[in-house]
C-alpha cells in the first residue's frame, strides 16, 4: 500500500511479547522489508505499561525505545515519551540520522498515552524541534493529537491551528540562526 500511494516511510510499532510469532524476527523483518521495498519503516518509542507509581510491565519486545536497538529507521512520539518518562531529546541524539519520523504531540508524564496540543505538557518539544532544525533534519513532523475534549469544530480547529503554529515556529531555525 505505502508503494501504491508513494509513502517513503511506514511507522510501525514493536510487538507485544504475546504476538511471539511476529516479535521473534521482528528486528530482522522490519529489516527484509526495507531492502525489499525501498520503504523506510520507522519504529516508533512506545512505553512500559504502569499499574502504579511502583508497577510497570515490560510489553514490548525486543523493547519500547527504538533507539536501543539496531534499526535503520525510528520516530518519536513525544506523548510515549511523556508516559515512559524518558527524554526525547537524549533519544533523538541516540538515533541520530535514523531518526525518520516524529509525532509532534505532548503529555503530562500520566500512565495516558494524552496526545496534547503540543506546549500543554511537559515534554520539551521546543528543544527537541530546535535540536532537529540544528540537525537539518529532513524526515516527516506530523501532529498527533486529541481534539475530542475540544467541544465543538471551532475550537477543535483553533487546537490544529495551534498546534500547526507551534511547529512552524519551533522548527524554523535552530537557536544560533536566530
Amino acid at each position: 500500500m505505502a508503494l501504491a500511494v508513494g509513502a517513503d516511510v511506514v511507522v510501525v510499532h514493536p510487538p507485544f511479547r504475546w504476538q511471539r510469532d511476529y516479535a521473534r524476527r521482528f528486528v530482522e523483518g522490519v529489516a527484509e522489508l526495507e531492502q525489499r521495498t525501498g520503504v523506510a519503516f520507522a519504529v516508533e518509542n512506545m512505553y512500559p505499561w504502569r499499574a502504579s507509581a511502583k508497577r510497570e510491565m515490560e510489553v514490548y519486545v525486543p523493547g519500547w525505545d527504538p533507539s536501543q536497538e539496531d534499526y535503520a529507521n525510528t520516530t518519536i512520539d513525544l506523548s510515549h515519551s511523556a508516559v515512559s518518562r524518558s527524554d526525547p531529546v537524549a533519544m533523538a541524539v541516540r538515533m541520530g540520522g535514523r531518526l525518520r519520523h516524529l509525532h509532534l504531540t505532548d503529555g503530562t508524564g500520566s500512565a495516558k498515552d494524552e496526545h496534547l496540543v503540543p506546549g500543554r505538557g511537559s515534554q520539551p518539544a521546543v528543544e527537541l524541534l530546535e535540536h532537529l532544525a540544528g540537525e537539518d533534519f529532513r524526515g516527516h513532523i506530523v501532529l498527533e493529537i486529541n481534539t475530542r475534549k475540544a467541544g465543538n469544530r471551532e475550537l477543535r480547529e483553533l487546537d490544529l491551528l495551534e498546534a500547526l503554529a507551534f511547529a512552524r515556529l519551533n522548527f524554523a531555525a535552530a537557536p544560533e540562526a536566530r
